[in-house]
Order: C-alpha cells, then structure tokens, then sequence
C-alpha cells in the first residue's frame, strides 16, 4: 500500500461526466483524473489515441502532456500536465475567460487575438476532438500579457476504424469542421465578443 497515491478532498479541481480532476499530491504541477467507472469508454478512446499519434501529440502546443498511471485510494489515476498561468494560478477554461457581457476595447482585442492564434494551432495540428464544449480549453496565461489555449480534455474519435489517425488529409477535413462548428457555438452565445466581423476571420472556407 504504500505505492498508492493519498488524494482527498482538499486536492479536488473539478468533476466532469467521466472522471474527477485532483492536484498531484506531490507535484502540483501535475493532475489526476479518475474515471467514475473501470472501463469508461471516453478515457479507453482518449488513451487509444495518444498511443497511435504519439508522435504528433509530443510536438503539439494545445494537447495537455500525459505521464501515464498510477494506483490511487481513489482508484486508478491518470496523470496530466496541469495548465497553469507563469504566477502558478490554474488557468481559466474558456467559459470562464469569455466576458458575458460586452468588454472594453482592450479586452475585446485579447480575447480576438486569443481566438485567432487558437484557430491557427488548431488547423496546423488537426487535433482530433469529440465535440465543441469550450469547457474543455483552457487559456493559459504563460508570460504576462501572453496566452494560448490548451485542450484538456475529450480528445480522439470514437469510431471503430479511425482514419484521421493514419491520413492528415482526413485528420485536416475533420478539424476544419469542428472548428467551424467550434466558430458558430461561440457566435451564437457570445454575439457581443464575437461579432460577425470576427466569425469572418475565425471560419474556415
């Protein structure tokens, strides 16, 4: 027993529909994720794909590092890289990030900027995503004044035979249309940030 990582309640970050999020009890600059059951299906298809492109994931800029497992009291943890801004805050997912109502001019431009450079990382690295919540981004402020956008989570594809894995024409037809899906969810709920001056520039034709 002595192996098995103590994690409580102190520790917790965040629940989701598939597992629940702690700080590393020994290194705070990691995360735990614990499936809520065995053999959760999104974590299987998560752990598939960064096994088939683990290449690609080591150079990427947006998907969290993954270290591998360990046996916790909880049950068995999965541990990540813990997006953290330089002054070691924990970084706010996009939903938090985005004002509600509408912003200075200065916040606008940090938030657009934010949006574009993310467009760009996306469409370069064609990463592979299960669906548009904004709550699994995160912008991390990395230097004052400088951020970028991470996803922590619902990454791969579950389908039997996933092409996108093999052929990057496939991987850059499937990230184009998430992240057109990605552009009209943020359009649509944010219309005071994100204005149709900007859905021009973030939609990809």
């Amino acid at each position: 027993m002595n192996d098995v990582l103590k994690i409580n309640e102190e520790l917790f970050i965040g629940s989701g529909g598939h597992q629940a999020t702690y700080i590393h009890p020994i290194d705070p600059t990691k995360c735990i994720k614990i499936p809520h059951t065995k053999d959760d299906g999104d974590v299987k298809k998560e752990m598939r794909y960064r096994r088939m492109c683990a290449a690609k994931l080591s150079r990427s800029r947006l998907v969290t590092e993954f270290f591998g497992t360990v046996e916790t009291n909880l049950g068995l943890g999965y541990v990540f890289e813990r997006v953290l801004d330089y002054n070691g805050k924990t970084s706010l997912d996009m939903k938090k990030f985005l004002p509600t109502t509408k912003p200075d001019a200065q916040t606008l431009q940090k938030v657009w900027t934010v949006l574009l450079n993310f467009k760009s990382d996306f469409l370069r690295e064609n990463i592979a995503i299960v669906d548009t919540d904004i709550e699994n981004f995160m912008v991390q402020e990395h230097a004052p004044g400088a951020y970028r956008v991470r996803i922590v989570d619902n990454i791969g594809t579950p389908v039997l035979i996933p092409l996108m894995y093999w052929f990057d024409f496939v991987a850059a037809w499937k990230a184009k249309r998430y992240w057109n899906r990605i552009v009209e969810w943020l359009a649509e709920n944010y219309p005071e940030v994100i204005p149709p001056e900007l859905v021009a520039q973030l939609k990809e034709g």
